[in-house]
């Protein structure tokens, strides 16, 4: 048997291995249907990456906040970031990035933006990784991330030309070291890409130097971080032929995963130290490191690592020549396959991961339609309300154009009822006058032809007035009782009452209110009397308000009615209507509280008495 054995050659034991594999692939799903179909516990994972994506669902299906959600999304790509796959962690670094836009959380989004460029280096996605280091640097609210991010968006321009990189790397390091809450990982990474640069240029000892600096920087950074500095430098060490550092390296390193019970980064650095091992020429410890990372990986159901280790042992077997020891290790493999495979959480994680993926593009989808609905109901919200305020603007503008113009033509009311002259007065005025003339009186008629002129002055100058100071009306009212005055010489005499307080050139007065009412008085009453009679005009403040009283001792209301003509009774009816109607406007357009009231005098004594109050 043994003999039939040694004389396979290597490309047999590789065909009958590669043979294994396939089965294991084909039999691995099988096995997880079955193992899933049995124990239903595993529905629910606890892997770290499985938690992460229950966040997600959870965050996506009962909350709005975008932030809470972003930060999710962030945790599941941290996770991915963690167990090597890239591709998906970009993914969920964009949707984060999408959600802590719309949240308008610009530090958060700085941050994104600077992860998913690095993520984009790591896959040589150059473009895409100064894009986003760029917008990162316009974006940070901190000045020392600003310029980091930007010089790290000219180092990747420059990425031909390695001692160019140096010097913006360099700067990075020189701005992370004086800035005291600069992130630690910031920092071993700028000494890394330093080693890295130091490595293309062909210096190992500045390499060396710049990845201890990343090591001793790493205090807060994680185990695999660590791994990966190390790993790094015991390639420079290896190239420089100083494989005990290396060695040693490898070793407190798997004593620190051993520290923490980290199996799977156990037996990643037994497989490395077991490389180094190799190339120094100890197949022996070689040998012994690749076995042990075997058998632990068999022992906590690690498929994929049992795989990648029995691979490289056997790629060292045939190399140097220790076939015979390939079958029975392959035996071992396949004979534990099916214990390895149902003790391997990794396949139901896997399947588990896989739902959820399908379920968060299930749940996006449905917040996606969901903020579709929503912006269409703002927007016909924003519509409706929009058209309502247009309506109520409209409405509005109607109203005030409507009340404009009712007080448009309350204005052109009031001055018709003012330009409305008494016709008695005007022919009576011009009567008096031919009774002059005719009686050969030129100089009475001059006279009176030479007041009435300057009171129609007066009247036509004001009528367009609403309001006029209290002196302009005292001298257009005295101007009428003295044109009376010469008319009706033997029939009345008129007093005008101003107290000192009350100023004339300050005070306004409504145009035109008093002057029907002493016409009213001396054509009405103190022309009947037979005696001469007497007309007061008294101004007074009463209650911050002017009061104006007309006063005549004339033969009153009663008995002036009682010998009117028809014609004076419609002069008197039409006069009378007009100050009411002129006192109604004003009240309207200025809400000037004008009151008006007239009072037959009881008793003996004969006359009337008007009121006027603003």
């Amino acid at each position: 048997m043994f003999y039939f054995v040694s004389c396979f050659s290597g490309d047999m034991f590789r065909i009958i291995f590669l043979t294994g594999l396939f089965i294991v692939l084909m039999v691995k799903p099988a096995f997880t249907q079955k193992k899933q179909a049995r124990d239903t516990t595993y529905s629910r994972s606890n892997s770290s990456i499985n938690s992460a994506a229950s966040k997600v669902k959870y965050s996506l299906k009962k909350t709005r906040n975008d932030n809470e959600v972003a930060d999710y999304y962030r945790e599941l790509a941290d996770e991915l970031l963690k167990k090597g796959d890239t591709t998906k962690a970009e993914d969920y670094f964009q949707k984060a990035l999408r959600f802590y836009k719309s949240s308008k959380n610009e530090d958060k989004s700085a941050e994104m933006m600077r992860q998913l460029a690095k993520i984009q280096e790591s896959q040589k996605k150059y473009k895409d990784a100064i894009s986003n280091y760029s917008a990162a640097s316009q974006a940070s609210g901190d000045k020392n991330y600003r310029s980091v991010n930007s010089n790290d968006a000219s180092r990747l321009q420059n990425n031909s030309n390695p001692a160019r990189q140096m010097q913006y790397i360099q700067q990075n390091v020189d701005l992370l070291e004086q800035d005291k809450n600069a992130d630690s990982r910031e920092k071993t990474q700028a000494y890394v890409q330093l080693a890295e640069v130091n490595t293309q240029l062909e210096k190992p000892e500045a390499a060396i130097e710049n990845y201890n600096r990343a090591l001793n920087s790493s205090q807060t950074n994680t185990l695999d971080d660590k791994a990966q500095i190390v790993n790094s430098l015991s390639d420079v060490y290896v190239s420089q032929k100083k494989y005990d550092k290396a060695i040693d390296l490898q070793k407190n390193l798997i004593a620190e995963t051993e520290k923490v019970n980290d199996k799977q980064g156990k037996i990643k650095q037994l497989q490395q130290l077991a490389t180094i091992y190799f190339k120094y020429g100890k197949l022996d410890e070689g040998y012994t490191a690749l076995q042990e990372a075997y058998h632990i990986s068999l022992k906590n159901g690690k498929l994929d690592e049992a795989r990648e280790s029995l691979q490289l042992l056997i790629a060292q077997y045939e190399k140097n020549n220790a076939r015979d020891k390939i079958i029975p290790l392959y035996k071992s493999f396949v004979g534990g396959l099916d214990t390895l495979i149902k003790s391997d959480s990794s396949i139901v994680d896997a399947r588990v991961f896989q739902v959820n993926e399908e379920r968060i593009a299930q749940l996006e989808k449905e917040r996606e339609l969901k903020d579709e609905l929503i912006i269409r109901k703002n927007r016909y919200n924003y519509v409706l309300a929009g058209s309502v305020l247009l309506l109520l603007v409209l409405l509005i503008i109607i109203a005030k154009a409507w009340n404009s113009i009712k007080k448009r033509n309350r204005k052109i009311a009031l001055q018709s009822l003012r330009r409305e002259m008494n016709p008695h007065f005007i022919f009576n005025s011009l009567n008096s006058v031919n009774q002059f003339i005719a009686s050969n009186n030129e100089l009475e008629a001059n006279r009176f032809l030479t007041s009435y002129s300057n009171l129609m002055r007066n009247f036509m100058e004001n009528s367009n007035k609403d309001f006029v100071s209290l002196t302009a009306e005292l001298e257009q009212v005295r101007k009428y009782l003295e044109l009376e005055k010469l008319r009706f010489a033997d029939k009345f005499d008129f007093t005008v009452t101003l107290p000192a307080d009350i100023d004339t050139d300050t005070v306004m007065v409504p145009n035109m209110l008093i002057q029907p009412n002493l016409e009213n008085a001396i054509w009405h009453g103190l022309r009947y009397k037979e005696t001469k009679g007497l007309l007061k005009l008294d101004f007074r403040r009463q209650n911050g308000r002017i009061l104006v009283t007309i006063d005549d001792n004339g033969i009153g209301l009663k008995e002036s009615c009682e010998i009117k003509t028809r014609n004076q009774k419609l002069h008197e009816s039409r006069g009378l209507t007009n100050v009411e109607e002129r006192i109604k406007l004003l009240n309207e357009i200025y809400k000037s509280g004008i009151q008006f009231e007239i009072i037959e005098k009881p008793g003996p004594e004969s006359g009337v008495i008007v009121k006027i109050e603003w």
